[in-house]
Formats: C-alpha cells, sequence, structure tokens
C-alpha cells in the first residue's frame, strides 16, 4: 500500500490527486511467492498543485474501437462518438471519432537495461505523461532521475529537464 499511503500524503499536504493510472505489465519480474498472486502492475499517480492546471488529453489520444452488438440496434454504450454529442467533427463514417480519451490501464511491457539500476521504466510509459502534462519548451524535473529515462523523453519531445538522484 507504500504508493497509495505517499498518494495520500501528498493530499494531506496540498496536493491534488486527480487520478490512479495502472501500469499493467504483460511481462511482470517472476516472483517465487507462493502466499498470493505475482504481482504484474504498478500505479503512476497524476498529481497538481492547484484545481485548474495544463493537461493536454488530445497529445495522447489513442485510436478508437467499437464493436457491433449483434441484435442491439444502435446500442454504443461507452462509444461517447462525436455524433453522440452532436458535434460530427473528426468523424469517421458511421459517425465515430478516429480517436478517444485515454484510459486509465496502460500495458506496457516492461524492458531489460544494461546498467546496475534495476527499476527503470521504459519510454512507452513516460512519454504519455510527458506530453499531457507539459508542452514544448517546459521544464519537467524527476526527483528520482535513476536512468534519465524521464530526461531522454522529455528532450525528445522538445522539453527541458532537470533529473535529481542520490
Amino acid at each position: 500500500g507504500i504508493p497509495w499511503r505517499v498518494a495520500f500524503a501528498l493530499q494531506d499536504v496540498g496536493w491534488y490527486l486527480r487520478q490512479d493510472i495502472i501500469w499493467s505489465k504483460p511481462n511482470p519480474m517472476p516472483e517465487s511467492v507462493k502466499d498470493r498472486c505475482t504481482k504484474s502492475h504498478e500505479y503512476l499517480f497524476l498529481l497538481t498543485k492547484k484545481p485548474k492546471y495544463f493537461y493536454d488529453s488530445d497529445a495522447i489520444k489513442e485510436a478508437a474501437t467499437y464493436h457491433r452488438h449483434v441484435g442491439k440496434i444502435g446500442d454504443n454504450r461507452g462509444a461517447r462518438t462525436d455524433k453522440r454529442r452532436g458535434t460530427g467533427a473528426n468523424s469517421m463514417s458511421g459517425g465515430h471519432s478516429e480517436y478517444r480519451n485515454k484510459r486509465s490501464v496502460w500495458t506496457v511491457n516492461t524492458r531489460p537495461y544494461g546498467e546496475a539500476h534495476f527499476a527503470v521504466y521504459p519510454p512507452e510509459l513516460i512519454e504519455p505523461c510527458i506530453l499531457a502534462g507539459s508542452a514544448k519548451g517546459d521544464l519537467v524535473l524527476d526527483p528520482f532521475g535513476g536512468s534519465g529515462t524521464t530526461a531522454a523523453v522529455a528532450l525528445k519531445h522538445g522539453r527541458r529537464a532537470i533529473v535529481c538522484e542520490l
């Protein structure tokens, strides 16, 4: 429960906990446990210092998928298409938007890292955080820099970066 304890402690000192995001790991680190399941996920928290903040949802939209419900004409639960909103903008045939808002469970494989660091985030996990949470030219701070993945992704996308590490 440590990630949640930290999130709640940050709330107690004035941070806003906007969302938890689950990093689903299809290839988790093996564990030799026999009294519980092998852990195959971690949490990322969207925390802000103010109730209103920069968030570019368009930068991380994902491809929309639609399923036909046999025998249920007009049933498009959860689709939230442009047609249902009445805008019609950015629609494909059938009134469905080509993209949707990113979901809160992110499936990203872990990656091996050749150096002496064991908690390396894959760039594909950090990229949506950088793209949604900052604009080009912004400064990205990683207080737990580790292998420098956050800085590398920030620089790749035109941000500046400060990394701290013991």
